[in-house]
């Protein structure tokens, strides 16, 4: 039987749907999935919060669906954050040990972090993570976890991942007018890489494509760290307003084509093929919008990537995750564009419910839960209390539904 005295919980506000994932840990440390909340976003431009309160509404729906799953109200979360204001920069640390015994403890890996967090950034950023790549002790390079080791000066080399603090608190903000706190904000990009990724890709080196509705988040993967992460301001909302716009259909029409016929491999298409039965709509002509904007998507990916000087050392591949990941020939272009092996993928490390968590979209949610139970090789774990159903963020949030449904 599972523990009930544990219950920590991740919250994924994506560009097109907000997920939400309470679980528990039983005596094995396995994971498990007791609740979940998925509802379309709200409040959103290309990943950031421009709408609070349309953006708490839209929070508040998913966490009630997953408290109701569960029976435990959510009192705080780890919650994830996207958008083009992300940007990642190199950083260097340095400090003296300064005990006899010259061993290296926690307390020193801390401070070593906290010196390569002092970077000049202007003052409408934040700093959200401060990533390890490597330690170097007294000249010694290449070292993971110095803690134990002996030495008399510790370096780090660091990757600092900031963001605008206006969208940052605009989280923070729109979680707490529902009663929730958030604990820490964790990249879309690197949660999903948490999810997805075995240990000898995040070893040998690879790139995570997390595809969600108004943006396409990568993640650089080397030798167990995050090397650098990015922003694309495009996603699969933007293939549907291209068959929109070009085929002179609704937009709600075009998204539901998508999803039932869509394609990005054309030529696998017959040319006579119509979306149905009862439309004379050319499925080909369908597929052809879509690979254009994915093929383009991937373009700006391998840009990104060489610009960013990794073009070469990403010899385990390629992952495809996200919503809009899972449609068919995605993975293909991603293959044929990056000139990388492609694979697409699915979160894995949490139980419960296959059918729905064996699904790209709850990538980034699945490695929020990974995180939040200290199971991430990257993100320290975070400390989370939550309490049985009922109580004041319960009855908080069953206020602000209830204002916005009259």
């Amino acid at each position: 039987m599972l523990a009930k005295n544990d219950i920590k919980v991740g919250l994924d506000i994506g560009s097109s749907q907000i997920h939400v994932i309470v679980s528990e840990r039983d005596d094995d440390y396995n994971l498990h999935r007791i609740g979940e909340g998925t509802g379309p976003s709200a409040g959103l431009r290309r990943g950031v919060i421009v709408d609070m309160d349309s953006a708490a509404a839209a929070i508040s729906d998913a966490v009630a669906h997953a408290e109701e799953m569960s029976g435990c109200a959510a009192v705080s979360v780890l919650a994830s954050a996207s958008g083009a204001h992300i940007s990642s920069l190199g950083s260097r640390g340095v400090v003296a040990i300064g005990r006899s015994d010259r061993e290296i403890t926690q307390e020193d890996v801390d401070r070593v972090l906290e010196a390569a967090r002092v970077v000049a950034i202007p003052p409408d950023r934040e700093v959200v993570h401060v990533l390890p790549r490597e330690f170097v002790i007294d000249g010694c390079t290449g070292i993971r976890k110095p803690v134990g080791m002996t030495g008399i000066r510790l370096d780090v080399d660091a990757n600092i991942i900031t963001g605008s603090a206006t969208a940052i608190q605009n989280i923070h903000r729109s979680a707490r007018r529902i009663g929730l706190e958030v604990e820490q904000i964790i990249l879309q990009p690197i949660a999903a890489a948490e999810a997805v990724l075995t240990s000898s890709e995040k070893e040998q080196g690879s790139l995570v494509i997390d595809m969600g509705g108004a943006t396409t988040d990568i993640a650089v993967c080397i030798e167990g760290s995050v090397h650098h992460v990015a922003s694309i301001p495009v996603g699969g909302s933007h293939v549907t307003n291209d068959i929109a716009l070009v085929m002179r259909l609704p937009v709600g029409y075009s998204e539901r084509l998508k999803l039932n016929y869509g394609s990005a491999l054309p030529d696998a298409v017959g040319d006579d093929e119509s979306c149905g039965t009862d439309t004379d709509i050319s499925r080909k002509k369908l597929c052809q919008i879509i690979e254009a904007r994915i093929h383009e998507t991937m373009e700006l990916v391998k840009e990104e990537v060489d610009r960013a000087g990794y073009s070469g050392q990403l010899p385990a591949g390629v992952v495809v995750t996200g919503g809009a990941s899972v449609m068919q020939g995605v993975v293909s272009v991603a293959e044929e564009v990056l000139g990388l092996p492609a694979r697409l993928g699915v979160p894995v490390g949490v139980y419960g419910a296959q059918e729905a968590m064996d699904n790209p979209a709850y990538a980034t949610a699945v490695g929020l839960i990974k995180c939040v139970w200290g199971e991430s090789a990257v993100i320290p774990a975070v400390g989370s209390e939550q309490r049985k159903s009922g109580g004041f963020a319960s009855e908080v949030r069953q206020w602000f539904r209830d204002i916005f449904s009259s």
